[in-house]
């Protein structure tokens, strides 16, 4: 096992390394650029990703747990099955529709076909 600690390596570059099971703590990625990596079953905890980039990303059942997406854009995204719980969802669109007023109008109309059966 290498360790590194209180190191200055900015600016460097891995190449086809192998880095399975390593863990960083206190690690400042800022600017970092990581592609055509493979992160399966990795866990991302207390992390600070503002302004960050994610293109061709596969996030297939993935866990998002108090996570701050607000002002974030998603585009071309796969949202099949989603399960949406415990959100706060005030300006949220989907498409130019406030899914507020989707969900509104959902319970108007359920609450109306209660009344008539």
């Amino acid at each position: 096992m290498v360790q590194f600690r209180d190191q200055m390596i900015a600016q460097s570059r891995f190449d086809d390394v192998d880095l399975e099971s390593s863990e960083f703590y206190n690690v400042n990625l800022d600017k970092a650029s990581v592609v055509n990596a493979s992160a399966c079953d990795a866990a991302f905890t207390d992390v600070m990703m503002s302004n960050a980039t994610f293109g061709h990303v596969c996030l297939t059942a993935a866990t998002l747990r108090d996570v701050d997406l607000s002002a974030s854009r998603l585009e071309n995204v796969n949202l099949s099955n989603v399960d949406i719980r415990s959100a706060k969802i005030e300006g949220l669109r989907i498409n130019g529709h406030l899914v507020s007023d989707l969900i509104e109008l959902n319970e108007r109309i359920t609450e109306a076909s209660k009344v008539t059966t």
